[in-house]
């Protein structure tokens, strides 16, 4: 087993661990919905949180009545075009978006020696 001593270093998900980045899904996929001509509501953006992106398109697509106006290269290319917003969205992000406690932590952790990484599920 091991011990905690032995611990060399620290991988976070950026994604709800160092910064909320759930806006600036919400913000691309409202775009993609708008562009599909979903109507965007309060309810639709909750109930994507959490769900791949294809399957979010899906759901974006059948609250607009559109699930079949679109071939499967079409809605690869939607879902595509909401990562490339997204990507865009998060250049936006600065120190100030770090949650609270984790600059800390993280500074607390680099003094100690500790490697670190950062990752997200997120494509």
């Amino acid at each position: 087993m091991a011990k905690f001593s032995d611990i060399k270093g620290f991988t976070f998900d950026l994604d709800g661990v160092i910064t909320d980045t759930a806006k600036f899904h919400e913000q691309a996929w409202k775009q993609t919905a708008e562009e599909v001509k979903t109507p965007w509501s309060d309810q639709l953006a909750a109930d994507l949180k959490g769900i791949s992106r294809m399957d979010s398109l899906e759901m974006i697509l059948k609250a607009g009545n559109h699930e079949k106006s679109y071939s499967h290269e079409e809605k690869v290319a939607l879902a595509d075009q909401k990562n490339k917003k997204y990507q865009q969205l998060i250049k936006r992000l600065t120190p100030a978006d770090i949650l609270p406690g984790m600059e800390k932590l993280l500074n607390d952790l680099k003094s100690a020696g500790y490697q670190m990484s950062l990752a997200s599920a997120s494509k």
